[in-house]
């Protein structure tokens, strides 16, 4: 009749046997939660700036928790580079949207070239994996399509999940 009583439990010898830990849980400084913004800036036109607004955009609604890099890619031969190393946004939001507002663009679309990029920002680290994806999608290379899907095929594979964000009506 007693055995459901409600509590009292916390510093009592009976506290010890039981398969719990008393007490309200503390919240986390830290999360496990990874995320890399990769951001096409092969495109000089105004979705240029429309991708530099919208990874902005992304970057302000992540928790300060989060870990977050970014990396771009674009120019002639395409080539990904590494914006910002993932690290605490609570401690390069300022750097990070900085440099983000500062990229240049020009050069041409490799969108598997940025997804890898993405990708080895992320093998350096553990916890959630996640890829935010911002481009115009603009390419006439079924090639580059087909190695594309491949490639976000093999990271999903690893636990990696792409978030795609499309820009212009094309």
């Amino acid at each position: 009749e007693n055995s459901f009583e409600r509590g009292g439990y916390k510093g009592t010898l009976l506290e010890t046997l039981l398969p719990i830990k008393i007490g309200a849980g503390e919240e986390q400084n830290k999360s496990d939660i990874n995320v890399v913004v990769v951001i096409d800036i092969s495109s000089a036109s105004e979705e240029g700036a429309l991708q530099k607004a919208l990874a902005l955009s992304a970057v302000d609604s992540l928790s300060e928790k989060n870990n977050v890099g970014a990396v771009a890619f674009g120019f002639t031969p395409c080539q990904a580079f590494v914006v910002s190393e993932i690290k605490p946004l609570k401690e390069i939001r300022k750097e990070l949207k900085d440099k983000i507002s500062k990229l240049k663009f020009d050069g041409q679309s490799c969108f598997d070239v940025g997804i890898q990029g993405g990708f080895q920002l992320l093998s350096k680290v553990g916890g959630s994996k996640n890829i935010i994806f911002i481009s115009d999608g603009k390419t006439t290379y079924q090639k580059l399509r087909e190695d594309t899907l491949e490639t976000v095929r093999r990271v999903n594979v690893l636990g990696i999940k792409v978030f795609t964000v499309g820009v212009g009506t094309d």
